[in-house]
């Protein structure tokens, strides 16, 4: 997303500021009442480099049991073409398959150090009312400056907590033999300077769900909605991450509420490659109890993103009610679709087109379709009648095809535009040019 902003509000979700330079957090999670399990990950943000670290978590009511503790992201394995030999899988030949670099495997060197590293070691504990975990490596490898999970802990979760919130608190074990302390080290075993964020685990309660959405790689997409389930309870207000993977081919354009959320305010903007919603009423309104859409979202669509279906998922969900207390709520899974837009039984182009807009005039929402018969650069966007560009809709590389573009009568700014006549324009590295009009009627 091309902008930044700052949400300055009397509803406090979650907020914790430190002046470290090492921050170790628990990234918050949700499940589904009766889910056996719930994986919680522990991330690391260092600018220094990090020898390991040991930290002790405790879950407040005190009801989970650690099943596992494993490395996850930073600490685990770098990535490795485990074929053996022959550089061929399903062979079966010396190395193949051993979780090991052996001659002639590739693998990513993550750390730049020009040697496979395996994963870091990773042991627990599991207190009656806490679990200490220490990460290290025994060959002396270190994690990198940068910001990602360093552990995955697995809490079995009893069959009776329905509609729960648990808190999930760093501390110190101070009466452990040895003593279990707070701490990241650098490799020569130098304490450094850490802020510990505590986060929340939470079961059931309030439903978030995904609708909608998909498009074709570099436009705009489809509208995505968000829809909340809190038949039972008033919404002051609400956070989450939408993440598509590590690729990122999703860069929000622009929010806003419907229905029961219109007269909140969203915001969003891209962090560490998730794009983060926020949305509260600044007059003390409140999302009132029900079912259905709240919000609307669209993503400009990467043009290199690839096609057929990927998941989005809703994750560091927080929903909160009077008083800014965060109420149980889970965020469920989506399958994001992208397509040419080419019918199947269809040719493929075989020269640039514009089509007119449909429909036209329109309210809220048209589309526009083009055809690319060639591999090429392409832009289409919105203007005003004095030629200036208030909307890009599409940007970048295009194999040939059949593409639909829709425009929802926002800007850039994602402020909804007046009504009137308004101008679009298709523009190719080929020299092609077309501007066609349409109409947006209020």
């Amino acid at each position: 997303m091309r902008k930044s902003f700052l949400v300055i509000t009397s509803l406090i979700l979650i907020a914790t500021f430190g002046f470290g330079e090492t921050t170790v957090s628990v990234v918050g999670s949700s499940i589904t009442n009766d889910d056996a399990f719930a994986g919680v990950q522990i991330n690391l943000e260092n600018t220094d480099i990090v020898g390991g670290l040991q930290f002790s978590l405790k879950d407040l009511p005190n009801v989970l049991d650690v099943v596992s503790v494993t490395p996850a992201g930073r600490t685990a394995a770098e990535p490795l073409d485990d074929f053996g030999q022959d550089g061929t899988p399903n062979t079966n030949d010396l190395g193949e398959g051993d979780g090991v670099q052996n001659f002639g495997e590739t693998y990513t060197d993550v750390n730049g150090n020009n040697v496979w590293d395996g994963a870091f070691s990773v042991e627990f504990n599991d207190r009656d009312s806490t679990v200490s975990v220490l990460i290290f490596d025994a060959s002396g490898n270190a994690i990198i400056p940068g910001n990602g999970p360093v552990c995955t802990v697995i809490y079995s979760v009893p069959v009776n907590r329905h509609d729960e919130i648990f808190e999930l608190k760093f501390h110190e074990v101070l009466d452990a033999d040895p003593q279990f302390l707070l701490v990241v080290t650098d490799p020569d075993g130098t304490a450094l300077n850490t802020t510990w964020m505590n986060g929340l685990l939470t079961i059931g309660g309030i439903e978030v769900r995904l609708t909608g959405g998909g498009g074709t790689p570099g436009t705009l997409s489809a509208p995505l909605l968000v829809e909340l389930n809190n038949a039972n309870a008033a919404i002051k207000g609400i956070q989450f991450n939408l993440d598509d993977g590590a690729e990122d081919y999703l860069t929000i354009e622009s929010v806003h509420g419907v229905d029961r959320g219109a007269d909140f305010t969203f915001v969003a903007n891209e962090v560490d490659g998730k794009s983060m919603v926020l949305g509260v009423n600044f007059n003390g309104l409140e999302i009132e109890a029900g079912t259905g859409a709240v919000l609307q979202i669209q993503f400009m669509i990467a043009a290199n993103a690839p096609l057929g279906e990927f998941t989005l998922s809703t994750t560091d969900l927080i929903v909160a009610t009077e008083g800014g207390i965060a109420i149980p709520s889970n965020g469920q899974d989506y399958t994001f679709p992208l397509t040419t837009g080419v019918e199947e039984e269809l040719e493929l182009p075989t020269s640039f087109k514009l089509d007119q807009n449909y429909p036209n005039p329109f309210n809220p929402t048209t589309t526009i379709s083009y055809s690319v018969p060639e591999a090429s650069e392409i832009q289409v966007g919105i203007y005003n009648l004095l030629g200036q560009e208030i909307r890009s809709l599409a940007f970048g590389e295009h194999q040939p095809g059949v593409y639909n573009a829709m425009w929802d009568g926002l800007n850039e700014n994602g402020v909804r535009v007046d009504s009137g006549v308004y101008l679009y324009r298709m523009i190719s590295s080929n020299g092609y040019s077309a501007t066609k009009k349409l109409v947006l009627l209020k």
